[in-house]
């Protein structure tokens, strides 16, 4: 489902211990390190973590209501990325645990980088299906401040790269869910933001989905420009933050940045 993300800093090489310390835990191991910033590909091959600067040259800003969580094996590997996390300059948003509230097997950990942008590690104690994109990843929250309209927007969007409406994943607390049908994992859920505050995109850090050619990302652009998002950037091909390949960036309604991207400028 993911090409890639991007999590911004405005140093780049201040962050680049904690990365150091918690991506290799959590299956990533480093692809290379210069003055645009750091990358690290996942020993299956996808996704890639890119950290750098924003592309704009503006200031990076966290979100609220953004944030990443990945899929680990067993409670032992949440534990140790929050111990690494913390042991390399994070700082805690929520100790390893089971969150009933989500689910009876749900077991994970919070943190925030030195510079703001949060991820976790989650597994799930009676296991999950993984869709064609691996286990990887469990889920993207993404900051909405009115659910019914991210919905419909992101059922138009995501179907473009084959992606669903979930009910089976919708809950109290996430109230849509997409991904692979009939798969629990990845899932990306449009929710209001965890501190009851509005919810706000970040500026620097954002998903990018993996499309499966340059026709798909294409109709990711179109379908999003129609659905009234933001354009943040055509079809073309890509800068060098992640797999070489050909995308295009869309705004949601509230500002939060997504790109599509196939792998390879040939494809389409």
């Amino acid at each position: 489902m993911f090409s890639h993300f991007v999590f911004g800093s405005d140093d780049p090489a201040a962050v680049e211990p904690f990365y150091a310390a918690v991506l290799p835990v959590l299956g990533f191991v480093p692809r290379r390190a210069d003055a645009e910033g750091l990358v690290f590909t996942h020993q299956s091959g996808l996704p890639w973590i890119a950290v750098r600067r924003p592309a704009d040259g503006q200031p990076f800003a966290r979100g609220n209501g953004y944030h990443v969580a990945f899929h680990v094996p067993d409670a032992e590997t949440v534990q140790r990325f929050h111990g690494a996390a913390l042991a390399a300059g994070g700082s805690d948003e929520g100790a390893p645990g089971l969150r009933k509230a989500y689910a009876p097997d749900y077991y994970g950990a919070y943190v925030r980088d030195p510079h703001g942008n949060k991820l976790q590690a989650v597994t799930y104690l009676d296991g999950r299906k993984a869709g064609p994109g691996g286990d990887v990843v469990s889920h993207v929250t993404l900051g909405s401040n009115d659910l019914q309209r991210s919905c419909a927007f992101y059922q138009g969007l995501l179907s473009t790269l084959g992606l669903v409406r979930l009910p089976e994943e919708e809950s109290d607390e996430l109230d849509y869910a997409f991904g692979h049908a009939g798969c629990a994992l990845p899932v990306i859920f449009p929710q209001l933001a965890f501190d009851e505050r509005a919810a706000r995109p970040p500026h620097g850090s954002h998903p990018v989905f993996l499309a499966a050619d340059r026709a798909a990302v294409e109709r990711f652009h179109r379908e999003g420009l129609r659905l009234g998002g933001g354009d943040l950037g055509a079809p073309a091909i890509c800068p060098d933050d992640g797999p070489p390949g050909y995308g295009a960036g869309i705004a949601d309604p509230d500002g939060n940045p997504l790109y599509a991207r196939c792998p390879t400028p040939a494809n389409g």
